[in-house]
């Protein structure tokens, strides 16, 4: 059997070689070495011998360190590289606004859906979808701007229901959360003006509020 000779500790350019690596299947023997920048790299017996392994790639890509991405900003460059295929990528630690770290290659920074951690991308997407539905600070405004019957009403008037025990019609009116009671009455037409001076204080002032703060 051909003894190959080992080039563990041999330098190449920027590459110190730590240790032979398995081949997975490759007829060529492959390095894990060190580039000078702290990075580990893989590379072939062909490559180092012929000069086409000289660093970690770290002479091509940039310095990110201390850019700002989004919501995301580079603190350095990690030592592990994620592999893409046939390709080794330089990856980069970043930390997202709300403190969590987390990992990016190069062309994934310049990816928009990439500048913010996992969490904070889902928060964003709710508060997408909250807007896309008419949402304006926990508030459907749309809904309150174009108030329709439920199924469930049976006086014919949103927020106007008939008291059995005090046989009188009440007026309420539910908004962020809170019931608020606007009286009852004998008659129920009261009881509709009631309702409906309640959805102009309540209501109007809100939306008068959203308009003030554009």
């Amino acid at each position: 059997m051909r003894k190959y000779e080992s080039l563990v500790g041999r330098r190449y350019g920027k590459l110190v070689v730590l240790e032979q690596i398995p081949s997975n299947g490759s007829p060529h023997r492959r390095w894990l070495c060190r580039c000078d920048c702290g990075n580990l790299h893989e590379a072939t017996t062909g490559n180092l011998n012929s000069g086409h392994a000289t660093n970690c790639g770290c002479m091509k890509s940039p310095d990110l360190t201390g850019k700002v991405f989004g919501h995301i900003t580079v603190l350095r460059r990690s030592p592990e590289r994620r592999r893409r295929g046939d390709r080794q990528l330089v990856e980069w630690e970043c930390q997202c606004e709300c403190g969590a770290i987390v990992y990016r290659t190069s062309d994934q920074l310049s990816d928009t859906k990439e500048r913010m951690c996992v969490s904070c991308a889902r928060k964003n997407s709710a508060a997408i979808a909250q807007k896309s539905a008419g949402f304006e600070g926990g508030t459907q405004v749309t809904k309150i701007q174009n108030m329709k019957l439920s199924s469930a009403n049976t006086s014919g008037c949103r927020g106007v229901y008939y008291h059995k025990k005090q046989k009188k019609w009440c007026a309420r009116l539910k908004f962020q959360g809170k019931l608020m009671n606007f009286g009852s009455y004998d008659n129920f037409e009261d009881a509709v003006k009631a309702r409906r001076r309640a959805e102009e204080e309540v209501y109007g002032t809100y939306l008068s509020s959203l308009v003030s703060n554009q």
